[in-house]
């Protein structure tokens, strides 16, 4: 009596709503996490990712890795090109900007910004973006403070305070529609 309906394995459904941690969206078609495991990997299927930046001086387990290239996105590992000696602070400039100007350029989204712990470097690099967007400087450090939590770190908040959004670099012929709608009411204020 009644139609079967298939239901999909334990498993399955677990592994889909399995993200990665301190995953989240920052805009459309970008996203931000810790190093995925690989109960993580489904989850990531689904968000059709092109391109991954690592923002830590350390590199995601080998399995990952290898799904990253199985799966066509690309890797870039900004964190280990920019950081070059244990007493140079791991965020910086550089990074920032390297990291914005993928950020800013649409033919990379879907977009994984990612660290080891998706906190500091993550956090930093979506609070200058904050910035650039025009939030106000509470609202950048409230956003890094609730993925920080419970240990944001000083020195990254006074990192996105400082930073100079007139630095930044300017948007790739192919910005995103959500940059180009928000610069255009800025621009009209």
């Amino acid at each position: 009596p009644g139609v079967a309906m298939h239901k999909p394995s334990a498993s399955l459904a677990d592994a889909l709503l399995c993200p990665p941690p301190k995953f989240g969206q920052v805009e459309p078609s970008v996203f931000r996490a810790a190093f995925p495991r690989s109960e993580s990997l489904a989850h990531l299927r689904l968000l059709g990712l092109r391109t991954a930046l690592n923002l830590s001086r350390e590199l995601p387990a080998q399995d990952v890795l290898a799904w990253f290239e199985a799966q066509g996105v690309r890797v870039a590992h900004l964190g280990i090109a920019v950081w070059t000696h244990p007493s140079v602070a791991p965020i910086s400039a550089e990074l920032v900007n390297a990291a914005l100007s993928a950020v800013l350029d649409r033919e990379q989204h879907p977009l994984l910004l990612l660290s080891a712990s998706g906190t500091h470097e993550v956090g930093t690099i979506v609070g200058c973006l904050r910035r650039l967007q025009q939030w106000s400087l509470s609202g950048a450090i409230d956003e890094y403070r609730s993925f920080a939590a419970p240990t944001p770190r000083l020195s990254c908040e006074q990192f996105i305070e400082t930073w100079d959004p007139d630095l930044a670099p300017p948007p790739r012929a192919h910005p995103p529609p959500w940059f180009e709608s928000q610069h255009a009411l800025l621009e009209s204020d």
